[in-house]
Parts: structure tokens; sequence; C-alpha cells
């Protein structure tokens, strides 16, 4: 559990730091990726890491042929659930890949899927063998503080954030004249449009 957690972390920091530096040569701009409003923190990329993780590494001896195609088959078909998911829960689309070749639906597309693959054979050959043996050097006692702690902070930041996004949606279709509960007004305060847009550029309320 508490490598595991460890994992999530680790992945959700590289695969926002991944994304962003990836707009920022493909696009020119520099550009949230960032899935919560505290924090670079890429939820999808976090619990991929984690599946894969625990699906993956007992193949970790097969060639990385294999490995790149099991990534790519399950990174997509993940990443597929995760675009349903996400539009089910809070109305919003938060990536359309439509204007891509072989794209299905407009969640996923065949590029990305295949960065999916790559990311497998990278991580289970490289760099998860590494970060394993410097997550089994904390001290056992410390580290499970530490792993509490990111826990609780994480619930609270994803809990946040579904309520900005939330009442975000909310104020796009508000006539202005409707009373606001104290919980709106400080979510209105802290979490303008403004901010909503620059933490979420590509999302899209549907």
């Amino acid at each position: 559990f508490y490598k595991l957690v460890s994992l999530f972390f680790i992945g959700a920091f590289l695969g926002d730091v991944t994304e962003t530096i990836f707009c920022r040569i493909t696009a020119g701009i520099w550009m949230s990726r960032s899935s919560v409003v505290y924090g670079p923190f890429s939820i999808v990329w976090g619990l991929g890491c984690m599946l894969l993780t625990a699906i993956l590494y007992r193949y970790k001896d097969k060639s990385p042929v294999y490995i790149f195609v099991a990534g790519t088959v399950l990174g997509g078909a993940y990443e597929y659930i995760c675009s349903v998911f996400t539009e089910l829960a809070f109305g919003t689309v938060f990536w359309d890949y439509s204007g891509f070749t072989f794209n299905l639906g407009g969640r996923i597309n065949l590029l990305f899927c295949l960065f999916w693959g790559v990311a497998a054979v990278v991580w289970i050959k490289l760099l998860y063998p590494v970060l394993s043996g410097w997550i089994e050097k904390i001290p056992v006692l410390p580290g499970k503080i530490i792993c509490h702690v990111m826990v609780v902070f994480m619930v609270f930041n994803i809990s946040v954030s579904a309520l900005a996004l939330d009442r975000y949606n909310t104020r796009q279709t508000e006539d202005g004249t409707s009373q606001k509960t104290t919980l709106e007004q400080v979510l209105d305060q802290h979490f303008p449009d403004e901010k909503m847009e620059r933490i979420y550029p590509n999302a899209k309320i549907v």
C-alpha cells in the first residue's frame, strides 16, 4: 500500500511535468496539465502508474516489445475509461482528440496510445526498479507518516477540485439572481472562472 501511494504521487508529478514540457515543445506555450487545483499533479498519470505497475511488473522479464504492446492496449483502454468517467462525473471533457488521426470518439488516439506503450517500457524496465529501491530505503515509520499525510492532502485536494469544477460549471448557466450559499461564495472567491480556465485550459462543459 505504501509503495503504491508513493508511486501514485511520483507518477502524478512526473506525468504532469512530462505533459507540460510536451505542450511547450509542440504548441510553443506553457499550459497547465494538472488535474487538481493545488500542485502539479495529474491524477490520470498517477493512477495509471499504479495500475501499470500492479499489472505489468510481473512481466518485467518479458521483451520490451511485449511490454510495449501491453502498455499500448492497457493505456488506451484506461484513458478511454477515464474520459468517460470524468464526463459523467463532472459534465466536463478534459481532452478531445477529435482532430487526431485514428481517434476513437475523441477520447483516445493511436499516437497517444503508443506513448502509453513507450511509457510502460521506460517505467517497467528503467524507472520503477530504481524508484522502488529508493522507496524501500525510507525508514518504515517516517515513510508511513509521510504516506498518510500525502493521502490526506490528496483527498482534500481532489475534493476541493471537484467542488470548484462543479461550481465553475454551475456559474456558466446562472442568471446571477439566485441566492448563493456560503460555500458557493467561498468557491467563487477562491476559484473564479479565470483561475479555473487557467488550471483546466482544455476543459469543455458538455
